[in-house]
């Protein structure tokens, strides 16, 4: 009697292990239904990302492209510049020939002058 319960105990054993391991190896097997649908929602999403940037990149050039950056610096040459420290108004000034003038503010970083 006991060598019938240890057959049959071997043989639960065996099986419950077969059991698993074709459980594991079928876990592990990539469903076609599911990659196939992924990768067109991938597809989707990606086109999706590329109107978007071709939007963006629309707009970042268009914004280039306005003339915001002559308020900022007068066209044609500089006659001087000038650089001030210590005072409550660190800057540097730059006279344009036009007779308009810039001032950068400067800070002292680390030793090193930062203007702009």
């Amino acid at each position: 009697m006991h060598l019938f319960r240890a057959s049959v105990t071997r043989s639960l054993v065996m099986a419950s292990f077969v059991l698993m391991a074709g459980a594991l190896l079928g876990a592990c097997q990539p469903k076609s239904s599911q990659s196939s649908s992924s990768s067109q929602s991938n597809g989707g999403e990606i086109n999706r990302l590329q109107t978007r940037l071709e939007q963006l990149e629309r707009q970042v050039s268009a914004l280039s492209r306005s003339d915001d950056a002559g308020d900022r610096i007068p066209p044609g040459p500089i006659q001087s510049i000038t650089f001030r420290s210590g005072t409550a108004d660190d800057r540097v000034r730059i006279y344009w020939e036009n007779g308009t003038v810039s001032d950068l503010p400067c800070t002292l970083e680390q030793g090193t002058w930062a203007c702009g």
